[in-house]
């Protein structure tokens, strides 16, 4: 079972794409996205019946938690890619692959001077984990991933400037900010690569691209130390 989870969330099961012929799946699917934000620790079966059935309890909870397990295990084909022992329940990671797994493990092990091995292991961020999911129990997943996406970003755009490569750290720093519009020191490297490029309109362009996100998505204003540095490339 191969588990796509950032940026669409997909399923293929041996290499066939999960699809559905009737109505969606969805508390099955919502089952299998928290047991992927649970990764190789899984979860206790009181916390999963706590997030996905908050009303229930008790046996109702239990006995909704055993009719969506069956469930998704008949979607998934393979029963023993979930494991229940003890009330505690995973993903087996020897049947089951998950894409937000394989980026932070070679987060973890990627060497930070290798620009190749850092554009590698960024090319497997496609966008946020689980995106468009909005309970609560995403977040936590969501937020470490997306950190380690912006600071790889950085990371790689350093090593780049630090040899003259502005046009290309520029590159990196506008796909970051492609997959997070929002991530403002993003924002201002690609302002700063741009200026050293002499292409001042288009670093204005950024930050007025980036000001319009941020205004939309969170409803706030860019910090003072951002509109102080698009000021002075306005003036200048």
């Amino acid at each position: 079972v191969k588990i796509a989870t950032l940026g669409r969330f997909e399923v293929a099961i041996d290499d066939v794409p999960l699809t559905f012929s009737g109505k969606t799946q969805r508390k099955p699917l919502e089952l299998l996205k928290y047991l992927c934000a649970a990764g190789v620790q899984g979860a206790n079966q009181d916390e999963i019946e706590e997030a996905l059935w908050p009303d229930a309890d008790g046996e109702a909870a239990d006995q909704a938690f055993r009719t969506t397990l069956h469930r998704l295990r008949k979607l998934l084909r393979h029963d023993d890619a979930v494991q229940v022992s003890d009330r505690h329940v995973l993903l087996d990671p020897s049947l089951a692959s998950l894409d937000h797994m394989a980026f932070e493990r070679m987060v973890q092990s990627v060497d930070r001077t290798d620009t190749v091995a850092l554009e590698r292991t960024l090319a497997l961020y496609r966008g946020h984990f689980v995106q468009g999911e909005t309970a609560s129990w995403a977040l936590p997943s969501r937020e470490r991933l997306r950190a380690q996406f912006l600071n790889l970003t950085e990371q790689l755009g350093t090593l780049l400037e630090e040899r003259g490569e502005d046009g290309e750290a520029a590159q990196k720093y506008l796909r970051a900010l492609e997959v997070e519009p929002v991530a403002e020191v993003m924002c201002r490297r690609v302002m700063m690569t741009y200026v050293r490029l002499g292409r001042r309109s288009e670093a204005i362009g950024v930050y007025q691209r980036f000001s319009h996100a941020l205004r939309v998505k969170l409803g706030i204003p860019p910090t003072s130390e951002t509109v102080s540095l698009y000021r002075d490339i306005a003036k200048a």
